[in-house]
């Protein structure tokens, strides 16, 4: 659903809103507009995506996200006409469930769905530890991380957080679990101290999922991305 292939840079031109089709902007490595585009497909939302540049931001882009980060979701109100919007994966995420209550992908039951949102929240808490897997590959790094994740082996009761199919929590996790495996190895092995061999089980069920395959993009793509930032040069076009 990518409109524009090529990451808007400035002096670029904003495209033309559409009425009746959300707009997410984003950036096509990051995990966290990754997030939005697994609910937007789990939940069958049509949306259009415009890629922008995060070292060269657009001034356009600027004046509608002061921040400069990425996801935000723009769309035109159908009422009034204005354009609306909203920044950040999370509340972008339970905005789309709420909004469109279809396919629901937050827990019908307000307990459950209490106890998964301190789970995404404290998922903040685990983020540190993946980078450091990603940027130190020692045993050490491995073993912090697997210790964060024992929170969520406990908490896992099913094929998925979500019961029988991939709920909030799920998608908000998995980007980093995806990211993980493109750096590693393939086979994830998670469970090498035998900590962890219900999330196993789950990331084999994730990557089997229709809104991850749908939205997944090409690890060699993204292992050349990753090298050009190293080399301090981010190509967001990358080929």
């Amino acid at each position: 659903m990518t409109t524009n292939q090529k990451h808007l840079k400035s002096g670029s031109t904003c495209p033309p809103l559409k009425e009746n089709l959300l707009r997410l902007y984003n950036m096509r490595f990051g995990p966290f507009g990754r997030r939005v585009k697994l609910v937007l497909t789990a939940k069958n939302i049509p949306y259009e995506e415009i890629l922008v540049n995060l070292t060269d931001v657009p001034e356009w882009y600027l004046k509608k996200n002061p921040s400069g980060e990425v996801p935000v979701l723009e769309w035109i109100d159908p009422t009034s006409k204005s354009i609306r919007s909203i920044p950040e994966s999370m509340i972008i995420c339970n905005y789309i469930d709420d909004f469109y209550p279809e396919h629901r992908v937050h827990p019908a039951d307000p307990y459950v769905k209490a106890k998964q949102q301190i789970l995404i929240d404290h998922f903040g808490n685990c983020v540190p530890f993946f980078h450091q897997v990603f940027g130190q590959k020692s045993q050490e790094s491995f073993d912090k991380l697997y210790d964060a994740l024992v929170v969520y082996e406990e908490a896992l009761d099913g094929q998925f957080f979500g019961g029988s199919k991939p709920g909030m929590l799920d998608f908000m996790i998995w980007p980093w679990f995806e990211l993980l495996s493109t750096f590693l190895r393939p086979d994830l092995n998670l469970n090498s101290t035998g900590k962890l061999p219900k999330l196993v089980v789950w990331f084999k069920n994730m990557l089997a999922n229709d809104a991850v395959i749908k939205t997944k993009g090409s690890p060699e793509i993204l292992l050349k991305y990753v090298k050009t930032v190293g080399e301090g040069k981010p190509n967001y076009d990358v080929e």
